[in-house]
């Protein structure tokens, strides 16, 4: 069947932008708490299990790597692990990539329960530290960096068993499904066969301070990877790590006995964004909204194009999968899309399902101009629908990372853009065919070529996002072609 005959089997709402110049860029211009799902808290009775020290680094990947021939992490840009990050942890790891790496060396992934208990130890600490408020020295968080820094920087952020880096730096992977409280470990959220979102723990370096309390959870789908995402290991017995697989755990012992799960959760009228996100970043990484990212502006000219009125959905995207039989995305239940969510955006899609899809459509991710000609106009507007700050009425932005969620396309029709485009601000970032390089816009510079090994662009904010500089039309974020995320989408062009 030909591209152009498969188009027709999805009914895109294609917008037209009409040809012509348009400028691209920028000029330059918390109290603690906790969450429902940690609650009630209780008492719960654990064996005697070691955990490693810190999460698992590139190096020591490397080694599983080497001697199984698993795939690569995609940010191991050529398949080597980037020169100045071997003792960093490792990321764009999924949950089954995880599990691999435990069961070939004669490890796990510890539970919430065991992950919990390392960091809080038995007299309920907030932080592995104590109960006093993060800083830097403690931990990674707080977007203060910008990356992921080496496993075991932070010494005085370490647990009341010596394990390290439970706070910040990055997500660790549990063997948990995210269940309500109490925590039974009978009930099938241990049960590696069952579908669900499993739970992360520890907060990462974006992370505000009350999202790495050690109590703190999150959940994201098996399938996702992410850069700031990792793991670390258990074992009940070190006879059984395999001796050869030459890596030194530092293995921490953590005793037999009760702790107390969870945190008491009293209810706030507001819980305010934390102040540190709505400037631009404090550090020299060039990472996400950052304004430096956006200069300097230049003018344009672009041939006539249409563009999709929406991100693709997922009842879209099913129609691909059903008539191809290729993977379907982690977060439908059972691998099947629910009327609740057929009108949303697709998401836990990577580069590789998205090109998969357009070439079967016979269509194309737009192009960083493309995308920003349709959100702004040619007016230069900051938002899609003009220079007023975004509102809860314009775009599903400011969601809490535990429980926010995509709605349904077309659910904002105040913040459509001069053309009628919906949701180019907020829901989902939406990836695009350009390689993230800097400004001026070149794209006879090899930046469209879509097989690079180098980060690509996405635009555009998502739910997660905590302030409307993220949403604004000439925001620019990143990441490398193996991410799936909750959060990240994508729309398409032809013509």
């Amino acid at each position: 069947m030909s591209q152009s005959a498969n188009s027709t089997k999805i009914a895109f709402d294609w917008v037209e932008i009409p040809a012509g110049e348009f400028l691209m860029g920028s000029n330059p211009i918390e109290p603690i708490t906790s969450y429902p799902d940690e609650s009630p808290q209780h008492q719960i009775d654990l064996d005697e299990f070691f955990i490693s020290a810190k999460p698992i680094t590139n190096a020591q990947y490397e080694k599983f790597v080497a001697s199984t021939g698993y795939k690569k992490p995609g940010h191991w840009i050529g398949g080597v692990v980037p020169p100045k990050k071997r003792e960093h942890p490792v990321t764009y790891i999924d949950w089954d990539d995880a599990n691999s790496f435990a069961k070939w060396c004669g490890a796990a992934l510890p539970s919430e329960a065991q992950w919990e208990k390392s960091a809080r130890g038995s007299e309920g600490r907030l932080f592995p530290w104590g109960d006093e408020e993060p800083t830097k020295e403690h931990a990674n968080f707080g977007n203060s960096i910008g990356d992921t820094t080496e496993v075991g920087s932070h010494k005085s952020g370490a647990s009341i068993f010596g394990v390290l880096d439970l706070a910040g730096n990055v997500w660790e992977w549990t063997s948990s499904i995210h269940r309500e409280y109490p925590y039974n470990s009978n009930d099938g959220r241990e049960d590696v066969n069952t579908w669900g979102a499993r739970v992360v723990r520890g907060g990462n370096y974006l992370s505000a301070g009350k999202n790495i309390r050690a109590a703190d959870r999150h959940s994201i789908y098996p399938t996702a990877r992410d850069i700031y995402i990792g793991f670390r290991v258990v074992t009940k017995n070190l006879s059984e790590i395999k001796k050869d697989c030459g890596i030194d755990f530092e293995w921490q012992k953590i005793p037999a006995g009760k702790f107390l799960m969870g945190s008491g959760y009293t209810q706030t009228d507001k819980e305010l964004p934390d102040p540190e996100y709505f400037g631009v970043s404090k550090h020299g990484a060039n990472r996400p909204a950052d304004f430096d990212n956006e200069l300097p502006q230049h003018k344009l000219f672009l041939d006539k194009y249409q563009i999709s009125k929406t991100a693709v959905t997922n009842a879209q995207y099913e129609i691909f999968t059903k008539a191809t039989n290729y993977p379907v995305p982690g977060h439908w239940p059972e691998g099947v899309v629910t009327p609740e969510i057929a009108n949303h955006p697709v998401v836990y899609v990577d580069w590789a399902d998205v090109q998969a899809f357009c070439t079967w459509v016979g269509v194309v991710l737009p192009t960083e101009p493309q995308w920003e000609r349709a959100a702004r106009g040619k007016d230069g507007r900051i938002w899609p629908w003009g220079n007023t700050p975004p509102t809860k009425e314009l775009a599903n932005f400011g969601q809490s990372d535990k429980t926010g969620r995509t709605k349904a396309v077309g659910s904002y029709p105040n913040g459509a853009s001069p053309e009628g485009l919906l949701d180019v601000a907020g829901n989902v970032w939406e990836m695009i065919g350009s390689a993230y390089r800097p400004y001026p816009y070149n794209g006879s510079d090899g930046r469209e070529k879509l097989d690079l090994p180098e980060e690509y662009v996405l635009r555009g904010g998502s739910f997660y996002s905590p302030h409307g500089r993220y949403l604004r039309t000439t925001a620019r974020s990143m990441n490398y072609q193996f991410r799936r995320r909750d959060h990240i989408g994508f729309r398409v062009v032809q013509g």
